[in-house]
Order: structure tokens, then sequence, then C-alpha cells
């Protein structure tokens, strides 16, 4: 009886890697020298196994694939947020991708550069800056550009490696939450880059708003609560605009309720349900 209770443990461990790759991307098309020490995880809430990342220093790549259906041939970037501090690695990251991988598709969740945090006290500062959205503003700047530059690797990696991971280099969409949506947005507005389509959620776009929407632009579908914390809701809707005055294909629903950091919660509310009307929206325009 030991035994086969051993053997089950170790079955369901190999399981559980064996559904996940990581992979370490380059930096500005190098090898990375960092080897990512600095990197931490924990668990904010004793109560949760949702896990935060901070300190990232390496940008990666965890790839789950589809577990327990046919791979659709499709993939999914999905990018977690956290004001460019941390990374809600499980509620924005792993549990989407799972729930994706459920539905036949590959997923690949990012770990981008990330404002260097004091080990000591890493959330205290977040908290404090939180507080005055300027502050969070001008600290988050200079790591911006580097955190989009990390999700567009990841967008070449993923199509130079399509082959080998199952699906095809022209159906790589990318779901981004707040900060993420920054990523997933500017995603969008690369030529370069081009997804098969892009889901900002809650974005924060301000760092993209200036930047002109490209000729045949990808589809976009974004989800905001009129009651984001930080009136997230406002440019949502510009860059809606900005992407039907562009000829985009767009869909975009405000939700009365939800707030800021609805990915993977259940509240009782319609929103609970902005993944399955993203679901509908890519079914209906034959998008996977």
């Amino acid at each position: 009886m030991k035994k086969i209770k051993y053997l089950a443990m170790l079955a369901m461990i190999y399981s559980g890697l064996s559904a996940q790759q990581n992979v370490i991307l380059p930096v500005n098309g190098k090898v990375n020298k960092d080897t990512g020490t600095e990197e931490r995880t924990l668990t904010m809430d004793p109560k949760s196994d949702s896990r935060t990342v901070y300190n990232v220093t390496v940008p990666s790549l965890a790839i789950y694939k589809p577990e327990g259906v046919a791979s659709n041939g499709t993939a999914v970037l999905v990018v977690p947020g956290g004001a460019f501090h941390i990374l809600a690695y499980d509620d924005e990251g792993v549990k989407i991708a799972r729930s994706l991988t459920a539905k036949g598709y590959t997923a690949a969740v990012l770990k981008y550069r990330l404002v260097k945090l004091d080990n000591k006290d890493p959330f205290g500062k977040l908290m404090q800056n939180a507080k005055n959205f300027d502050v969070l503003e001008s600290i988050m700047a200079p790591v911006v550009p580097l955190a989009i530059a990390d999700g567009k690797e990841a967008m070449k990696y993923l199509k130079k490696n399509a082959a080998t991971l199952g699906f095809d280099k022209e159906k790589i969409g990318v779901i981004g939450f707040s900060a993420g949506g920054t990523i997933a947005a500017a995603i969008a507005l690369d030529k370069e880059v081009r997804p098969l389509f892009s889901a900002p959620i809650y974005p924060y776009l301000g760092p993209v708003m200036k930047t002109p929407v490209p000729s045949d632009p990808p589809p976009v579908f974004t989800a905001v609560a009129e009651d984001d914390d930080f009136g997230f809701d406002v440019n949502s809707a510009k860059f809606y605009q900005n992407w039907k005055a562009g000829n985009g294909l767009a869909e975009l629903h405000i939700y009365t309720k939800g707030r800021h950091g609805f990915a993977s919660k259940t509240q009782g509310l319609p929103v609970d349900h902005w993944e399955e009307r993203l679901m509908e929206w890519l079914s209906s325009q034959n998008i996977k």
C-alpha cells in the first residue's frame, strides 16, 4: 500500500512538472547573463495558495500544454499584472493558463522585468506609493519599456518555436491584466509581433495611448469595471474608440461593478464571466 501511494505521489509530481516548461528569454536579442538570483516568490495571504512574484530581473516563460483535451492549434501569451512592481502570478497567470489549457489552448505565462524592491519590506513602499498614482507612475516609468520589450520577445519566441510546442505560429494571442494589459496592448500595436488577438483586461493604458493604431490591426477585446480602483475604464473606452477609428475589430465590456483585479475572482457579479464573453467573441469571429 505504501509503495502504491509513493508511486501515485511520484506520478502526480511528474504530471505537474511535465505540464510546464520553463524558458529563459533573451534580452535585446542576447542570451541573458543574469542568473535571476534576485527573484522572489511568496504567498501574501496564508489562506490562499496564490503566489506573488517580485524582483524579476530575468524574463521567462512557463509553458502549459492542453490538458485532457486535444490541442486547438492556438497559443495564448498570458501576462499577469502588479503595477510593474510585482506579478500576481497565480491569480492573473497560472489560473488563467490552466483555464485556457482545459479548452485546448497552449498557454505561456510571462515573467517580465520589474521595479527593484527591498527584500526586507518588499511591499511596504509599494503600498505607500500606491496611495498616489502620479508617484507610482513615475516609479514605474523606467521599467515599462523593458517589460514591453520582454513581452515582444516572448511573442517572437513563441512564433519561432511554434512547431516544436505544438501550435500554429500564426495563431498566437495575448491576454494581459493591469500592467500586463499595457504589454498586451503594446504587442497589438506592433506590426512585427502582431498577435492573432489581444485582450487587455482592466489595462493600464497610459504608456501606449499616443501610439498610432497600425494598418491591419489585430482584433482587440477589452474588459474593465466602471468602479475600477484606478479609473482604467476611461482609457479603455478611448482605446476602443482609437481602434475603431483605425478600422480595427474591437469589443469592449465595461461592467458596472467588479473593481480592479477581477481576473480569477468570484464576486457573484456579471464580471465573473468575462472569460466566457472572451471565448464567445473569439468563436463568433472564428479567431481561434
